[in-house]
C-alpha cells in the first residue's frame, strides 16, 4: 500500500512553530512505515492549497498518514483532512468536525459540559466581551482559545486577583485577538490519558507529568510553555501508569472513554485531565493530532502497554485501513490483538430487542457495579506447530470476569447449576460446597485451562501476600470451551501471563463482545462469536437491582437459533453452505451470572438454574457431549475474611420469594440477550485449516424478526 505522510515541517524554534514536525519526527515515522512494507513518501503540506493539492496527488497516495498541524487560523487543523475528504483520499485520524472543536477550547467544553462531563467554569474572552463575572473563584488561569503546544501559557498566566486578571487579558489579547478561554484554576494532578482505536479497549494507560520546578520559579503546577519546549522542558518527567487507587482510575478512564465516544474519534487521540484534589476529574482538552514522539505521552502509555514505536504505527495505519475497508497484505496482526477489536452492533444496537426489563447503562455484566471484564486476545496465522512439520493458525484467548476489585479479602456469596457437564469449569466444586466466592472467574479455551489456573494464582499470591503466612490455598475458577475449530490447540499459545495481563486490564463500562479473548475461536449456532453480556435493571419499586450476565458462547445449531420467540435459524439454514459449517457434537457454553441484589448462595443456586431457561430460549437443548455451566455471584452480601473467620454467626440480608421471581425472570432475559449479542458483534473468523465461521447476517435476522424491530 502507497502511504504519504502528510506534515508541515519546523523550520525554526520558535513558538510560532511550536506546533509543527521537526524532521527528526518525519524520518522517525517514514522509517516505521516503511519497515512495515508500505511505500512511503512524505509530502510537506506548508503553502498555498493548489501546491499542496498538486504534491499530495503527485505521491498518488491510498492512504495518507496525517500529521499536519496547520499554519493559520483556527481552522488550520480542520483544513487538512478536510482537505483528503474532497480528494476522495482516505487518511488516518479524526475528522474535521473534531479537530474544528478540538481546537476551539471553549467550545469544546461547552460541548463535553452539555454530555454531561466534568469542565472547570470558564467562558470566552474577546476585544468586545472583556467583562469577567464576579462569581468566578480566583485563581483563575488565562489561554489562548485556539492555539495548542501550550502557547502563549506562563507561569503569569494563573492570576489571583481581577486586577491581574484585567492585565493578563489586554497583554494576550494583543497577541491572540481571535479570542482567550479564562476559566477556574484547577489545583490537583496533571493527567494525560491516550487511546488507539485499535487497541483493546482503546484506550492505553493514564500518564501523569510531574512538575519539578522549584516554587520560586513556578509557582504553579501548570503545562507552561517553558515547560513543554522552552528552557525548562526537562523540569518535567512522566509517571506511567500513574499512581492512583482503584476508584480514582475508574473515573479518569471513565471520562476519557465518554470523551472519545462523545467526540467519534479514531485511529488515535489524547485527552487531558486534571484530578482536583478533592478526587474530581477535569476535562481539560482533547488532542486528536497527539504528538508521535517516543517521550511524550502517547508513546509512553503505549510503551506501558508493550506496544513499540512500530507496534503503534501499524494499529494507527490498521484502524484507518479498516474504517475504509483497505486491504493490504503489510498488515499483520501480532498475536497480542483482535484481528478487529471494534465489534459489530449488539441486537439491541441494530434496532431489535429482548424481553420485558430495561437494560443497565452498558448493557453489560459490569452494569453490576464493581464488576471488570477484561480480554486478551491472541491472532496469528503462520505458527510452527511444535513437533509437525508445516505451520497453522492461532484463534484464541483469555477472558477475565472481576467480581470486585478485592474478591479474597471480601467474600461474596456464590453459586452454580451445571445442565450438561462434559465441559470443565475448575474450582465450581468449591463454590457450590463452600457458597463463597474469593477469586477472579476467567474464561479460556479447553486445553488452557492448566495455565490459566497458574497465572490466576501467580496473580493472588503477588496481590495478597498474606496468603504465604495463614496457610492459605487459593483455588481458582477457570471455565473453558473448545475452539478447535477455529484454534490449532495443539500450539497452545495461551500462557500463565495471560491470565495476568487479563486480569490487570479488567475495565468497567462498555465490554467489547464477539471473537474477542476467550471468544475469538469459538462458534455459536453455526455462526462465529464467543464473548457476549446483557444486563437488566429492576423497576425503581422493586428496588432496582440489577442482573448483569456474561457468556462464553460456543454451542447450538443454526436450525435451532432464536430470538425472542422467533426461530429464525430455520430460515437462515437454508441458504448457508452445511458442508462448511463446524462438524462436531462437542460444544459448551459457559454463563457468569452477577447481580447486586442481596442473596445467600441457595438463591443463586436457583437463579444459576433459570440462566438456563435463557440457553434454552435461544436454543440450546444441551446436547450429549457439551458442557452448560452456570457459576452466579451477589455483590449485595459480603464479608470479610478475617469476620468469616471468626465470627460464629454472620448477619446477612437476603431477597423474599416476590422480588427473587423478578430476578429470574431478569437473568433469563439477560442470558438469552448475552448469547444473540455474542453472535451479533462478531464480523466471522476464518482460522486453523481454512475453516470459517460466518457473521450472522444482520438485515436477514432483522427481517426475520419483523413485528419485533423497535421504532
Amino acid at each position: 500500500m502507497r502511504i504519504s505522510i502528510a506534515y508541515n515541517l519546523r523550520t525554526k524554534e520558535t513558538e510560532e512553530q511550536a506546533e509543527l514536525l521537526p524532521q527528526e519526527d518525519v524520518d522517525r515515522l517514514y522509517k516505521a512505515l516503511t519497515a512495515l512494507r508500505y511505500k512511503v513518501t512524505p509530502v510537506e503540506v506548508s503553502g498555498k492549497p493548489d501546491v499542496v493539492i498538486e504534491r499530495i496527488l503527485k505521491s498518488e497516495p491510498q492512504l495518507i498518514f496525517n500529521v499536519a498541524e496547520g499554519t493559520i487560523g483556527g481552522t488550520r487543523e480542520a483544513f487538512y483532512p478536510a482537505l483528503y475528504e474532497n480528494l476522495g483520499i482516505p487518511y488516518t485520524g479524526s475528522g474535521p468536525s473534531v479537530l474544528l472543536l478540538d481546537l476551539n477550547k471553549h467550545l469544546a467544553k461547552a460541548v463535553m459540559s452539555a454530555h454531561g462531563i466534568t469542565v472547570p467554569k470558564g467562558m470566552l474572552i474577546t476585544r468586545h466581551n472583556k467583562s469577567v463575572p464576579s462569581y468566578y473563584r480566583y485563581p483563575l488561569i488565562i489561554k489562548p482559545n485556539s492555539e495548542g503546544s501550550s502557547k502563549g501559557i506562563t507561569q503569569k498566566s494563573v492570576v489571583e486577583t481581577p486586577e491581574e486578571c484585567q492585565a493578563r487579558i489586554e497583554e494576550l489579547l494583543k497577541d491572540y485577538p481571535e479570542g482567550l478561554l479564562i476559566e477556574e484554576y484547577i489545583k490537583g494532578r496533571e493527567l494525560s490519558i491516550p487511546m488507539l482505536e485499535l487497541f483493546p479497549d482503546q484506550v492505553l494507560e493514564i500518564v501523569e507529568h510531574k512538575f519539578n520546578r522549584p516554587t520560586e520559579e513556578a509557582k504553579y503546577n501548570i503545562f507552561d510553555y517553558s515547560s513543554k519546549r522552552g528552557p525548562h522542558a526537562k523540569s518535567v518527567s512522566v509517571e506511567c501508569p500513574a499512581r492512583l487507587d482503584n476508584d480514582q482510575r475508574e473515573r479518569i478512564m471513565a471520562l476519557a472513554k465518554r470523551t472519545f465516544a462523545v467526540m467519534d474519534t479514531h485511529d488515535l487521540a489524547r485527552v487531558d485531565i486534571r484530578l482536583h484534589e478533592d478526587g474530581t476529574p477535569y476535562f481539560i482538552e482533547l488532542n486528536p493530532l497527539p504528538s508521535l514522539h517516543p517521550d511524550n505521552s502517547l508513546m509512553q502509555a503505549a510503551k506501558a502497554r508493550g506496544l513499540s514505536y512500530k507496534d503503534v504505527i501499524r494499529l494507527i495505519v490498521g484502524s484507518a485501513t479498516q474504517r475504509y475497508l483497505l486491504t493490504t497484505k503489510a498488515l499483520k496482526r501480532s498475536a497480542r490483538y483482535a484481528k478487529r477489536i471494534k465489534s459489530r452492533p449488539t441486537l439491541r444496537e441494530t434496532g431489535a430487542s429482548i424481553g420485558y426489563f430495561d437494560t443497565g447503562v452498558n448493557n453489560a455484566i459490569t452494569d453490576v457495579k464493581g464488576v471488570k471484564v477484561g480480554h486478551v486476545t491472541h491472532i496469528e496465522d503462520n505458527v510452527e506447530i511444535p513437533g509437525v512439520p508445516g505451520s497453522t493458525s492461532v484463534r484464541t484467548g483469555v477472558t477475565a470476569v472481576l467480581p470486585s476489585s478485592n474478591p479474597y479479602e471480601k467474600l461474596m456469596p456464590a453459586g452454580g447449576f451445571i445442565l450438561n457437564g462434559i465441559g470443565e469449569m475448575a474450582g465450581i466444586t468449591q463454590v457450590l460446597e463452600w457458597e463463597w466466592l474469593e477469586t477472579p472467574i476467567l474464561l479460556s479455551n479447553t486445553e488452557s485451562v492448566g495455565r490459566v489456573h497458574d497465572g490466576v494464582i501467580d496473580y493472588m499470591l503477588d496481590k495478597y501476600p498474606r496468603t504465604h503466612g495463614d496457610r492459605s490455598v487459593i483455588i481458582p475458577v477457570v471455565g473453558e470451551a473448545n475452539d478447535s475449530f477455529l484454534n490449532d490447540t495443539r500450539v497452545r499459545t495461551v500462557e500463565a501471563n495471560d491470565a495476568i495481563r487479563a486480569i490487570k486490564d479488567a475495565k468497567v463500562g462498555p465490554v467489547q463482545q464477539g471473537s474477542i479473548g476467550a471468544g475469538t475461536g469459538m462458534t455459536s449456532f453455526d455462526f462465529a462469536g464467543g464473548i457476549g453480556t446483557s444486563s437488566r435493571v429492576l423497576p425503581p419499586e422493586h428496588k432496582g437491582y440489577t442482573i448483569g450476565v456474561l457468556v462464553l458462547s460456543n454451542f447450538g445449531l443454526m436450525r435451532n437459533l432464536t430470538i425472542d420467540g422467533d426461530v429464525v435459524g430455520r430460515e437462515l439454514d437454508k441458504v448457508f453452505p452445511k458442508e462448511t459449517r463446524k462438524q462436531k457434537e462437542a460444544a459448551s457454553v459457559i454463563v457468569v451470572v452477577a447481580t447486586n441484589a442481596p442473596m445467600i448462595s441457595s438463591q443463586l443456586n436457583r437463579l444459576a438454574r433459570r440462566a438456563a431457561l435463557g440457553l434454552g430460549r435461544v436454543g440450546s437443548h444441551a446436547r450429549a457431549t457439551s458442557g452448560e455451566i452456570i457459576i452466579a455471584f451477589s455483590t449485595g452480601n459480603r464479608v470479610s475474611r478475617d469476620e468469616y473467620a471468626k465470627l460464629k454467626h454472620l448477619d446477612m440480608r437476603f431477597v423474599s420469594d416476590p422480588l427473587i421471581n423478578l430476578l429470574y425472570e431478569a437473568v433469563v432475559e439477560a442470558t438469552e440477550e448475552a448469547v444473540v449479542n455474542a453472535i451479533f458483534c462478531s464480523d466471522g473468523m476464518t482460522g486453523c485449516g481454512g475453516n470459517f465461521s460466518p457473521p450472522i447476517p444482520h438485515d436477514k435476522v432483522l427481517e426475520l424478526l419483523g413485528k419485533h424491530r423497535v421504532a
